[in-house]
């Protein structure tokens, strides 16, 4: 199940980027996806696995275009968690290249909806 808490102009399309996701990947875990302000640690975004939930800030001043990357990469992070896939650097390379695979896909699902 999906949470999301926080405030950013993109706040309103998270459950959407989640949608497609888990639509060709399984999360058991509960996801809150928090946007906040993570200019102090100059980062995009993190995930933590907090008991059964999974927990991603996502930074709230990004551009749509790194908001829906920034998911997906945290999302792919989810999965890994889920996985057993603790190797940083693998975590890390898949992601990066995950984020743009499926950034693209999901726009190309939008093409065509008003």
């Amino acid at each position: 199940m999906l949470f999301v808490s926080g405030k950013s102009p993109f706040s309103d399309i998270t459950p959407s980027v989640y949608e497609f996701f888990t639509a060709s990947n399984e999360i058991r875990s509960d996801v809150e996806i928090c946007h906040c302000n993570l200019r102090d640690e100059n980062a995009l975004g993190f995930t933590e696995v907090n008991g059964d939930e999974q927990f991603i800030q996502i930074h709230n001043d990004l551009t749509k275009e790194e908001h829906i990357k920034t998911i997906l990469h945290e999302l792919v992070h989810v999965t890994q968690n889920e996985w057993g896939v603790n190797d940083e650097t693998e975590r890390e390379d898949e992601a990066y290249r995950l984020e743009e695979v499926l950034y693209n896909n999901y726009c190309a699902s939008l093409q065509g909806v008003h």
